[in-house]
């Protein structure tokens, strides 16, 4: 008797060992495998932390930016032309995979916003070549900048019949819907070449075309000092411009010397702005938005001059002369 209840009491302290080392095995093996799972899920968040976050607030509304610029559609052609130092950039040719990113650098870096006019041929096949210039054009949305439309293939509009005309039109705005998912409102033909022909099979489209009136003959130069010294001689002329001092400035993203100039050119209005600031004369004033050269209206006539807001000018004036006075200050 005694010895069949040792006996059981030992088969029941032996089944308990069991049982404890198979639980301490269990915990130990969600130990290992809990973390990897609730990672997969989501972020684990230390207790400490998680007590001491400030309540979720709904993230701020920025701004709303159409890159396509559709309320410019169907204005007259812009020339550049203003009474005020006022500049706006646009770069012609793009996107090119290894100027363009350097060049949005260079854009974020001294917060300047821009144009692009865009060949559509490039963009709009299924090559590594061609998907790798299609996200690049949705980056130049995503960084805040116009697009704008510079034929299929670089072909001189004048050159072609309507239906070549049409042609380019009709390709352009494939790819650009396809990639951007709708066309441009701006325009403008390379060469800057046109005749009223051209400019009407353009407004049926609701294009508005934007010339320039600002170069830096990045065409013909090849380093940055080229540029830089010939954007200088450039506003030297739009100083003395009987139509004012302002304008649309012509680049090239596709050339890496217009990169390499983009510091030095922004270093030279800021010289500038300095001996204004002293002289107590108005400012210069670098555009981030196109819409100051938009004029509604047939897109066949041709815009004499822009016309600003007066207030429109104090109010960015204003603000341009603390901003020029605090970086002057000796």
């Amino acid at each position: 008797m005694r010895l069949g209840m040792r006996r059981s009491m030992l088969l029941a302290l032996a089944s308990g060992i069991v049982s404890l080392a198979l639980l301490l095995s269990t915990a130990r093996a969600h130990e290992l495998v809990a973390p990897a799972l609730l990672g997969a899920v989501r972020p684990q968040v230390a207790p400490e932390v998680a007590d001491t976050r400030e309540p979720t607030r709904e993230p701020t509304r920025e701004p709303t930016h159409d890159p396509l610029a559709r309320a410019l559609a169907g204005g007259r052609i812009a020339r550049g032309f203003l009474r005020h130092r006022m500049l706006h950039f646009t770069f012609d040719d793009g996107p090119r995979l290894d100027t363009t990113p350097r060049l949005l650098d260079e854009l974020d870096r001294h917060g300047v916003k821009a144009t692009f006019f865009v060949v559509a041929r490039g963009f709009d096949g299924s090559s590594a070549s061609d998907r790798a210039k299609a996200a690049l054009l949705r980056e130049v949305a995503r960084r805040g900048h116009v697009i704008g439309a510079h034929t299929y293939d670089h072909s001189n509009l004048v050159q072609l019949d309507d239906e070549g005309v049409r042609a380019q039109l009709d390709a352009q705005e494939v790819a650009f819907e396809a990639v951007l998912g709708g066309r441009p409102s701006l325009f403008r033909p390379p060469y800057g070449a046109r005749d009223a022909r051209v400019d009407a099979l353009l407004a049926e489209r609701g294009y508005t075309q934007m010339l320039w009136n600002v170069t830096a003959r990045d065409v013909e130069s090849r380093t940055g000092e080229e540029v830089a010294a010939a954007f200088a001689q450039s506003l030297d002329v739009r100083e003395r411009h009987r139509r004012g001092p302002g304008g649309i400035v012509v680049l090239h993203d596709t050339k890496p010397w217009v990169v390499d100039a983009f510091p030095a050119m922004m270093a030279e209005l800021a010289r500038r702005n300095c001996a204004l600031l002293e002289a107590g004369e108005e400012l210069w004033d670098v555009l981030d938005d196109p819409s100051v050269f938009h004029e509604a209206g047939d897109g066949t006539r041709m815009q004499s001059s822009a016309r600003v807001d007066p207030a429109f000018v104090e109010a960015r004036q204003a603000r341009l002369r603390e901003l020029t006075a605090a970086r002057c200050a000796p």
